[in-house]
């Protein structure tokens, strides 16, 4: 979830109520490359507002840098005049705003595997995505300490007989965390149970989930522009799908057609990410605990 125009500590708090009543108890909002100075304002907006929790709001639990340091093959809706090379000083300025806790990026960048092995000295996880890398570049990230990949399949080059590229080896690797988009818009359903089969141990489920996600049809402002949502997608002008609209509810649903068990789907979205960003017990589903799982 993008929150990079946000204005206020009341902005991120509207995110974080309409996240708990959808069922989401913790989250790490998530910003899209911009620009720095953007960037380190809204950090500091969302240390605040976690700061200031309040009954009956999502907690943050940390924040999702995604981007700057990812590749302009395979942009997305990133802006690509805020894209940088991979720096470990230019990272310190955002480790030092705020609870940097994820942070994407492409590993083939000139710098990469040394800001890796530097994210993870710090305790900070690193996921790869939006990244045009090779069979060889991935492994290489994973190796340097990456342990993840953000939504697989959607901005990263498909495989193919020659090199399967950074997905066939996330999904060949048992030590990588697989992070793939469950809704209707993203990746086709055959590619959705195909990937979940193979990684049925090691999958966490995401719905992309934008800004304007539960809002309706509409424009709404996103990072450094507008998306229009309709016919339940958020796009930009350009048509290019700026992330989904629908809520973890029918994520699970749908994961649950597949013929996954019930443990695993709910896993995917509870102890899995929790265990991930090294917050377990934000997972558990224990007496007592905030995680509540409505009987199907």
């Amino acid at each position: 979830m993008d929150l990079l125009a946000a204005e206020s500590v009341a902005d991120i708090k509207k995110v974080s109520r309409s996240l708990y009543a959808n069922g989401v108890i913790g989250y790490l909002p998530t910003l899209i490359t911009g620009p720095l100075d953007q960037t380190l304002k809204v950090i500091s907006l969302i240390e605040s507002a976690k700061r200031e929790y309040e009954s009956g709001e999502a907690k943050i639990l940390g924040i999702h840098l995604e981007g700057p340091f990812i590749s302009t093959l395979k942009p997305g809706v990133h802006p690509l005049e805020y894209f940088r090379n991979p720096d470990n000083e230019l990272m310190g300025n955002y480790l030092r705003a705020g609870t940097i806790t994820l942070v994407t990026l492409a590993p083939e960048l000139p710098g990469a595997i040394e800001l890796i092995t530097y994210l993870t000295s710090m305790g900070v996880v690193v996921s790869l995505g939006h990244s045009n890398a090779t069979a060889e570049e991935a492994h290489a990230g994973f190796n340097a300490g990456a342990r993840t990949v953000t939504h697989l399949w959607n901005g990263m080059p498909a495989m193919t007989k020659r090199d399967p590229g950074l997905v066939g080896v996330a999904l060949e690797r048992d030590d990588v965390a697989i992070q793939i988009i469950v809704d209707s818009v993203h990746v086709a359903p055959e590619i959705i149970a195909m990937s979940l089969q193979q990684a049925h141990d090691r999958f966490i489920v995401t719905n992309d989930a934008v800004a304007p996600a539960g809002l309706g049809s509409g424009k709404f402002p996103f990072g450094t522009f507008t998306v229009e949502v309709r016919n339940g997608v958020a796009v930009r002008d350009d048509g290019v799908i700026a992330g989904g609209v629908e809520v973890l509810s029918n994520s699970l649903n749908q994961i649950r057609s597949y013929g996954i068990s019930r443990d695993e789907c709910i896993a995917s979205m509870t102890a899995r990410p929790a265990a991930l960003i090294g917050q377990d017990y934000a997972g558990l589903l224990d007496l007592g605990s905030p995680v509540q799982i409505i009987p199907a």
